[in-house]
């Protein structure tokens, strides 16, 4: 192939590359970013679950299931500190419940998402 007949096209390619790769390393942390979010949802509502699991024990607290939904989260390797738990406890045979809010931030901060609130409610029976 001669080298002359085409000399527009020399640099098309990288020209193309150069344009599409930003979008398409975007698009990637994106999905990386949404992927993570799922993950520590559902990291969240596993910590939800353990909560109203101590709850629904006869002979325990408040305190004691807000720190086992709390250890949950630590031991997903999520912030406490960004978390918010309530926890209520009734007489047995009524339902206990669990409430996390939890704060995410993406790994995207130039995104207009600065933070997004996970929740997850959870009940179980007293025995």
């Amino acid at each position: 192939m001669d080298h002359g007949s085409w000399p527009k096209e020399e640099g098309q390619s990288l020209t193309e590359l150069a344009l599409i790769l930003p979008v398409m390393l975007l698009l990637l942390a994106i999905a990386l970013d949404a992927g993570r979010a799922m993950m520590t949802h559902m990291e969240v509502v596993h910590a939800a679950r353990e909560g109203a699991w101590v709850a629904a024990r006869p002979v325990t607290s408040e305190v004691m299931a807000r720190r086992a939904t709390l250890d949950a989260l630590r031991e997903a390797g999520l912030d406490p500190a960004r978390a918010s738990v309530s926890v209520v406890i009734r007489s047995p045979g009524q339902p206990v419940e669990v409430r996390v809010s939890y704060t995410y931030r993406p790994l995207m901060s130039f995104l207009p998402l600065r933070s997004i609130t996970l929740r997850a409610r959870q009940t179980a029976v007293r025995w």
